[in-house]
């Protein structure tokens, strides 16, 4: 989650998608991770190669997912709904863990008249002020494409942040203005490779027979 958090901050929304497969990686003081992306239209799924134990995200038909296994039992968690309850519940620290490393606004965003290439593509560099919704300020430096296949995955990055927080994304929406996607964000975010094949249908579907987050939440307390 604290890896994609950051990923979603990048998005870019556009208002359709076409399909293609990336990988992704991400740096922290806790170490590297990397993601393996896949979307079709707007379909959107989300992996964890190094942490299978995580499950993956999937966006489907608008609404954003959590698969994981728990106790050998397949688990899907609604994040619209997620939230929806731990607001109703009061519990104001697991909202702040969906939402914290979202934008509460950009301050700038400017072109610094370097180049970088990332997966094969030609950025251009830029250097963006921006600040937390805890107040935090941050200066980073992005490297920005007008490639198809880069905004589509951002718009898919965009479109899933949205199921979890209900607002649009400032950092997003800055982008869209100019017509780019984001290839890496500092030293937190880089697309690997990026490729426009088309991934299996059948990674977009939702596990049959799985558990709800509530139907876990009954039976712990009829037990």
């Amino acid at each position: 989650m604290r890896h994609l958090m950051t990923g979603l901050l990048l998005a870019v929304s556009l208002p359709a998608l076409a399909d293609g497969q990336a990988i992704l990686e991400s740096q922290s003081g806790q170490g590297n991770a990397t993601m393996q992306v896949s979307w079709a239209g707007d379909d959107l799924r989300m992996d964890f190669p190094q942490q299978a134990q995580a499950g993956y995200m999937l966006l489907k038909d608008g609404k954003g997912y959590m698969v994981s296994q728990m106790q050998g039992q397949t688990m899907v968690m609604d994040m619209a709904r997620l939230k929806e309850m731990a607001e109703s519940m009061g519990n104001d620290q697991a909202v702040a863990g969906l939402t914290s490393q979202q934008a509460d606004s950009v301050e700038s965003l400017e072109a610094t008249g370097e180049q970088q290439t990332v997966a094969g593509l030609e950025g251009d560099v830029y250097q963006l002020a921006w600040t937390d919704k805890a107040g935090n300020a941050h200066d980073d430096t992005l490297v920005l494409s007008d490639d198809a296949r880069v905004r589509e995955l951002m718009s898919a990055f965009h479109a899933y942040q949205r199921t979890m927080t209900g607002d649009p994304d400032p950092i997003a929406m800055a982008l869209e203005e100019r017509g780019l996607g984001m290839l890496s964000f500092g030293d937190r975010f880089r697309i690997a490779s990026l490729s426009d094949e088309t991934p299996a249908a059948s990674r977009f579907t939702l596990p049959e027979d799985a558990m709800t987050f509530e139907d876990m939440m009954n039976q712990a307390i009829s037990q």
